[in-house]
């Protein structure tokens, strides 16, 4: 896990509009560095299945501090460790919406994402699932404390690369009120460059659904590019 402390998430300013390269109502990200300095004799646990410091630094960069265990899901193999089974072809179900182009508005996708980023950093057990999106070659990354919605697949498996921060993140939560929505934003200039879109989406309570899911990413997939 990584140690804890003042740890300075990806804050929002959400206020303020810039282009989504082409289109208006995208978000400018506000971001700073995360906060980790530790006493020069601290000493780190060893690394084991559940604790990859590497995948821990990544996912602080996303706004989420595992208090528990995470592992990271790039293929069919890295599920049969952890004694799970892949899931079939995935049917997207309803629809998600982008924040600022309809009902769902900025300050309520904020919110969501707060909460959501503090109920996944509580969670004994998450997993991470990245992988394309399918059709694409867009990176995608779903933080989730469900073994389901991690076994699903609903993402297409991508080149071999080191854990980090990718364009399209998906908060996935059984807790919490049922919610559904995401956000595209103009990188910060740290984490993604400034020229880069990032979306971020949150399904929570009965949105947290491999099908709701679906229809997410590929609504996700489709913003990022416009």
């Amino acid at each position: 896990c990584v140690a804890e402390g003042d740890t300075k998430m990806l804050a929002r300013t959400a206020l303020r509009h810039v282009p989504r390269l082409a289109t208006p109502a995208v978000r400018s990200m506000s971001a700073a560095p995360p906060s980790m300095e530790t006493d020069e004799y601290f000493i780190f646990p060893r690394e084991r299945p559940g604790l990859d410091y590497d995948l821990n630094w990544s996912l602080n960069k996303n706004g989420v501090t595992p208090s528990g265990d995470a592992h990271r899901i790039t293929k069919k193999a890295d599920l049969k460790k952890l004694g799970l089974t892949a899931g079939g072809k995935v049917k997207a179900e309803g629809t998600v919406d982008e924040a600022g182009e309809g009902a769902l508005s900025f300050p309520e996708i904020d919110a969501a994402l707060e909460s959501v980023k503090a109920a996944l950093g509580s969670s004994p057990t998450l997993y991470v699932a990245e992988g394309d999106c399918p059709g694409t070659r867009i990176p995608c990354r779903i933080i989730t404390d469900s073994a389901a919605v991690a076994a699903a697949g609903v993402l297409e498996q991508m080149p071999k690369r080191k854990p980090a921060p990718l364009p399209i993140t998906c908060f996935v939560s059984e807790g919490g009120a049922d919610f559904k929505g995401f956000v595209v934003e103009q990188g910060d200039g740290v984490i993604y460059s400034e020229d880069d879109n990032v979306v971020s989406m949150v399904l929570t309570g009965k949105s947290a659904s491999p099908g709701t899911l679906a229809a997410g990413i590929a609504a996700a997939a489709t913003a990022y590019l416009e």
